[in-house]
């Protein structure tokens, strides 16, 4: 029995594998003891060879492709020998085996993989000829320190990069890596699995989960280390570059005599633009994710994980709009062999990290993302561009025949399985569609009409605004609109912002996803159309006192348009306020800003402050419809809002929700913004309009009526049932 704890992973599976191997065996067991565990336990149970596909001589073992042939051989050491006695033996049966692509070498503490080469000269890594048979080092397990670190805890934390991206590279040991290619030429070739069917689509949300975890992840982590380890060698050197460049402005009192310093600096930055763009990316996350509390080492393996499926994401979006046509095909196994071979005859050195640029670049003639990207810095890697050749190599296995919804099906699947930091993924929440229907916005309401813009300023993984853009489209569907136009309403209509870039990132793509078949059918019309930018944010939407979240032309431009977020005339504001407590926002710009909210009382959290933010960004009579902390309504922190609400807002529903926020329970608030340009007074000098709102206690309760005269500053914790005087099934009339 194994004496780790593991999760479902690929790399976890293998080290449980070994564990349990390790566990069962006896110090002294001999070489074909030692086979035959590991034969069963990683070669059938972890990379999934069936028995009918193995056979055993001894201390031998032989792996059969699909076509019968022998593709890998494995030869075991006694558990008392090193992995070393092993590699003869391994390359003696492999000199009989004409389609032999691995060369498996090892015992319980090492175990050592050669990939076969036909000629020494086009290896990539030094190579070894024995036994006639010629091979490189494809991967060197130490299994004994990884099964080690699996003991101690979860291996995220206790297994070294290298040692993870040393066990993931087993993958391509699997059967399925080990088919003749091709048989995946061409789509309509038996043996890709379909996209479009519900099997296809499984086996590729499985497929590109284990790609980020056991493929990407431990190459960007290697990545990580090794760019991050320059970034203080960097900084010196480009203070000392610029002070250099000062120096000669000084001696010559002649900014062109600085020239050749500055020179070097620029050459400087350029040769190091991995380390600037990693700095860019970490530092913008760290903020935006408040990753403030967690250690350096804890936020360095979780932004990994980001980057990672930051690239996992571009080639999804490439291959899903190859499948439908809207580009060439550029980012598969083949265009990867062309592009390499036709750099190579120029006497460069181009990789699939590459290509991906290209493929992107081409993937601009349909839209141009506007959220950053996050795991750029890590292309110029050997150890990424040989992951990413791995994922490639994965998505060939697929026929990307898909439509939009199939499209965003599969996205969303995604991302229910690879467990993004920060990322709070439901696609069952019930409540978005409660708010936008509470708030008026519904498809047989005038929802595209030019002034009923939407805001969700806290887009999180999109949900809100994704229900919007739905109902926007069905809107625009029952009136026949042109695809032209629907495409048009979603990017002109719908604002989203968040200040995690990858929440914004991942907004950005679901509403991406949502418009290609628009898309596809406006180019039809229009052969040039494309996508306008949409209207998604990483930024932070609470910033509001140093230009943070102005995104408009520079101030000395009178006639220039106000910024997404400093508008102040939307009609609809929506979203889930995230409920941040003081306490857990770090010194700096952003609380320096926060401060100066009315509503920041005492120990407030967000929410309240995106409430007030939300009575800037309504226009008169816009409608907010938005969940928020509920400890406003009786805490001492809450009591600025509970004077400010009633005056910024006529509320129309209050509902109690299921859950936490900021350590109580949420609400949905749903409000009128009114008293748009009148300012706010003491609650005592107030004298709040006369009308009855809406007010659930909770899930299950009946709705109740209540008066107006209860939203004061004192605590609003109500009696429903002694205070409602009459119950109702609708909101009510005006």
């Amino acid at each position: 029995m194994s004496q780790g704890a593991y999760g479902q992973g690929f790399v976890e599976r293998v080290v449980e594998a070994a564990d349990r191997v390790e566990a069962e065996l006896a110090p002294a067991a001999p070489a074909d003891a030692v086979a035959a565990r590991l034969r069963d336990a990683l070669f059938g149970g972890v990379l999934g060879f069936d028995a009918a596909a193995v056979d055993t001589d001894g201390a031998v073992v032989r792996f059969r492709d699909d076509a019968g042939d022998t593709a890998i051989v494995f030869a075991a050491a006694g558990r008392d020998q090193p992995a070393t006695a092993a590699v003869s033996p391994a390359f003696e049966a492999a000199s009989s085996e004409p389609y032999v692509r691995y060369v498996v070498a090892g015992t319980l503490d090492r175990l050592i993989v050669f990939e076969r080469v036909d000629d020494a000269a086009d290896a990539d890594t030094e190579t070894e000829t024995v036994h006639g048979v010629t091979a490189g080092v494809h991967t060197d397990i130490p299994l004994a320190d990884v099964v080690a670190a699996g003991r101690r805890g979860r291996l995220s934390q206790t297994l070294r990069p290298g040692q993870q991206l040393a066990v993931a590279k087993l993958t391509a040991l699997r059967p399925e890596e080990l088919s003749a290619e091709e048989r995946y030429d061409e789509y309509d070739t038996p043996g890709k699995h379909s996209v479009a069917e519900d099997d296809g689509l499984d086996t590729l949300v499985g497929t590109l989960r284990d790609c980020l975890t056991d493929v990407l992840v431990p190459a960007v982590e290697t990545a990580l280390d090794d760019v991050s380890g320059r970034v203080d060698g960097y900084e010196d050197r480009a203070e000392a570059l610029r002070a250099a460049v000062d120096e000669d402005r000084r001696a010559a009192a002649d900014d062109t005599a600085a020239g050749a310093a500055r020179s070097r600096l620029l050459a400087h930055r350029d040769a190091n633009r991995d380390v600037r763009l990693l700095r860019a990316a970490y530092g913008s996350w760290v903020r935006g994710a408040n990753r403030t509390g967690y250690t350096p080492s804890e936020n360095e393996r979780a932004f990994a994980r980001v980057a990672a499926f930051a690239l996992l994401e571009d080639v999804f979006v490439v291959r899903v709009a190859e499948g439908m046509g809207l580009q060439d095909d550029v980012l598969t196994g083949d265009a990867v062999d062309r592009f390499e071979e036709y750099a190579e005859s120029f006497g460069v050195d181009r990789d699939v990290a590459d290509l991906l640029r290209v493929a992107r670049e081409s993937f601009g003639h349909v839209y141009e993302r506007r959220t950053p990207a996050l795991g750029d810095w890590a292309l110029g890697h050997d150890d990424v561009a040989e992951a990413l050749g791995r994922v490639v190599w994965y998505c060939n296995h697929f026929a990307f025949d898909v439509d939009a919804d199939r499209a965003a099906t599969a996205y969303g699947r995604l991302l229910g399985v690879v467990d993004l930091p920060e990322l709070d993924y439901d696609p069952d929440d019930a409540v978005p569609a409660a708010a936008l229907d509470r708030a008026g916005y519904t498809a047989d309401a005038a929802i595209d009409a030019a002034d009923a813009d939407l805001l969700d300023p806290a887009a999180g993984d999109g949900r809100f605004v994704l229900e919007a853009a739905d109902r926007l489209l069905a809107r625009l569907d029952a009136q026949d609109a042109d695809p032209r136009r629907r495409v048009d309403a979603v990017c002109d209509r719908l604002t989203a912002a968040d200040d995690d870039p990858l929440s914004a990132r991942v907004t950005e793509t679901r509403l991406l996803l949502r418009l290609l078949d628009d898309y596809q059918e406006a180019r039809w019309e229009e052969s040039g159309f494309t996508i306008d930018p949409l209207g998604v944010y990483a930024v932070d939407p609470l910033r509001r006192d140093d230009g943070q979240t102005t995104l408009a032309a520079p101030a000395a431009h009178a006639d220039a348009e106000p910024g997404p977020l400093d508008r102040e005339d939307y009609a609809y504001v929506v979203g889930r306020f995230p409920a941040t407590l003081r306490r857990d926002i770090a010194d700096g710009p952003a609380a320096d800003a926060y401060a100066d909210y009315e509503t920041a009382y005492y120990t407030y959290d967000t929410s309240a402050l995106y409430v007030e933010r939300a009575a800037d960004w309504l226009g008169e009579n816009g409608t907010l419809a938005a969940v928020a902390a509920g400890r406003f309504r009786d805490t001492r922190f809450g009591t600025r809002l509970r004077e400010h609400l009633p005056q910024w807002y006529r509320l129309d529903e209050l509902r109690e929700l299921s859950g936490t926020a900021a350590g109580g329970a949420p609400v949905l608030l749903v409000a009128r913004r009114f008293r748009k340009n009148e300012p706010v007074v003491s609650p005592d000098e107030y004298e709040p309009p006369t009308y009855r709102f809406r007010y659930v206690a909770g899930d299950g309760a009946d709705p109740v009526e209540l008066p107006s005269a209860l939203l004061g500053g004192d605590h609003w914790t109500f009696d429903a049932d002694e205070l409602a005087t009459q119950l109702v099934d609708e909101p009510p009339a005006e």
